[in-house]
């Protein structure tokens, strides 16, 4: 199931308030604010992959990225997996849809606005 386009809309421009409170210029998926870097582009598009892949938040892969059979999966998606804040799976009905995620700030503020952007789903 996909999520809607107007829900997807509504999540990037929750993440880009939030961060806009942050006074931090970021790139949601789908959405990359003005003054944002143009590799966060690919840097939230990874991590929104990360989340969705491994059905949880980026954040919590941070205890595992060390260990060599995950630097190994790093190495084999080229750079795809991207443990670190600023990604949440999206979950519907117990499966997960999609992934937001964010990049431009540090690790929590890109994790904040991750989670407004979440919140904004419902």
């Amino acid at each position: 199931m996909a999520i809607p386009a107007d829900k997807a809309i509504q999540m990037v421009r929750s993440a880009h308030a939030q961060a806009a409170q942050l006074d931090i210029a970021v790139t949601a998926v789908l959405g990359r604010m003005d003054r944002a870097r143009p590799i966060t582009v690919e840097i939230a598009l990874n991590k929104a992959y990360t989340a969705a892949s491994f059905q949880q938040p980026t954040k919590e892969l941070a205890g595992i990225a060390a260990q060599s059979w995950f630097q190994s999966l790093v190495v084999s998606s080229s750079g795809r997996i991207m443990p670190g804040g600023g990604a949440l799976p999206i979950v519907e009905g117990g499966s997960v849809v999609g992934a937001i995620a964010v990049a431009g700030g540090t690790e929590e503020q890109d994790q904040r606005c991750a989670e407004v952007a979440l919140a904004s789903y419902a």
